[in-house]
């Protein structure tokens, strides 16, 4: 319920969020909550902190999911966001 003043917060707390629901379990809730970040920053460069969660979700999810469908999907997202200016 943070006002739309502190999207970056709203954005940190979602990938707290997605490594939480990850470390549980729930692979695919997790990857579903992560790709909200990048709808939330609109665009916007990722903050340092920012990246290196993504980065920490992006890791262990391909540990947790090697080549699942779900992990794959979201490496080309990632890859997409990532390369963005």
């Amino acid at each position: 319920m943070l006002p739309d003043t502190f999207r970056r917060n709203r954005a940190l707390a979602t990938v707290r969020l997605s490594l939480a629901q990850l470390h549980q379990g729930d692979i695919g809730q997790a990857t579903a909550t992560t790709e909200k970040v990048f709808d939330e920053m609109c665009g916007a460069p990722l903050p340092r902190r920012m990246r290196s969660l993504i980065g920490d979700f992006h890791r262990d999810l391909i540990t947790l999911a090697p080549g699942s469908a779900t992990a794959l999907d979201w490496a080309d997202r990632y890859r997409t966001e990532w390369s963005r200016p």
